[in-house]
């Protein structure tokens, strides 16, 4: 059975998130994953039409939710996002889409079972939804909604080869985001569930989107980007990871215990404990290993079917 899980992406100057979408999407279609929505916590012009074209293109067609307001620093529109935003959409623009408060409860509070949340951003509608107050989806607050609705966090997130990591999604581009930094540390201290972290170290040692065909709009993505040799595979990384629903399943062995990250510079540290709500994972073979298992996946249909483990929750690796 399909489990429902909710993706939550910056979409915003990079490429692999992209890759990820283009993962997500696959792994929908094979009945891995349900998407009840996309969540983008980044704001340019063109986000919610370019992120929902590239689903519409991939035969997926959810809501997508946009932060409602962006305090950041303003760059130039990606190349990538005009490309994909010529293409169909059912949103005229940002404003039509959703409120990412408002589609969360909705969709947790709706869900007859558990959902998986995959967070490939900043943290600022996650942090929104922990606070928020009973409406009228639910009475509960946002805290017991999680609580009760979702299974796990897996977050791309955080840095774990040194004592103190200083990585994007908790810090943004300077660590001066005010609302960045304390959006990730607010989730890090008082998320309810379960999360997994998939750390920068993990997804800079591992470049995949070698072989696409020229013609695939993913390819064409992250030629816009600059990156027509491949991209390090944060994201797309972080969905597979959900998908196989466990380190060990993924091919990582993880460590357990308290992730904290500060509030005024996004810097996280870690406390080992072996009863902690939180994991990081760590390589338990050589890269090559995971960028067969990413490339795979970002074909436009998918790995072959000849590759897959019959077991529903366990993503196998191409040999």
């Amino acid at each position: 059975m399909a489990r429902p899980v909710i993706l939550e992406t910056d979409w915003y100057t990079d490429c692999d998130d992209v890759m990820a979408a283009r993962v997500l999407c696959n792994l929908h279609k094979r009945g891995i994953f349900q998407i009840l929505a996309c969540m983008i916590n980044a704001r340019f012009d063109e986000s919610v039409r370019s992120l929902d074209a590239f689903l519409l293109d991939d035969g997926i067609d959810v809501p997508v939710g946009i932060v409602q307001e962006w305090v950041h620093e303003k760059k130039a529109e990606p190349t990538y996002q005009t490309r994909l935003a010529r293409m169909r959409s059912k949103y005229a623009d940002n404003n039509a889409a959703e409120n990412p408060l408002k589609l969360y409860r909705h969709l947790l509070a709706a869900s007859p079972e558990k959902v998986d949340i995959i967070s490939i951003g900043f943290a600022e509608n996650l942090a929104e939804l922990l606070e928020s107050q009973p409406d009228e989806f639910s009475p509960l607050s946002g805290a017991e909604l999680i609580s009760q609705k979702v299974s796990r966090l897996w977050m791309m997130a955080g840095r774990f080869d040194v004592p103190e990591g200083k990585e994007y999604n908790l810090r943004g581009s300077t660590g001066t985001s005010k609302v960045i930094t304390e959006s990730g540390s607010k989730v890090c201290a008082n998320w309810p569930t379960p999360i997994t972290f998939l750390g920068w170290e993990i997804g800079n040692a591992v470049v995949s989107g070698t072989h696409l065909p020229e013609n695939d709009i993913l390819r064409m993505a992250m030629v816009d980007h600059g990156s027509a040799k491949g991209r390090y595979s944060w994201d797309p990384m972080t969905v597979l990871l959900a998908a196989a629903n466990s380190p060990a399943a993924a091919g990582y062995t993880s460590v357990r215990g308290y992730v904290s990250s500060a509030p005024d510079t996004g810097v996280n540290t870690f406390r080992q404990d072996d009863n902690g709500p939180h994991e990081y994972v760590v390589f338990a073979h050589e890269p090559e290993f995971y960028v067969k298992q990413v490339d795979a996946w970002l074909a436009k249909d998918g790995p072959d079917e000849s590759l897959l483990c019959g077991l529903p929750n366990t993503i196998s690796i191409p040999k």
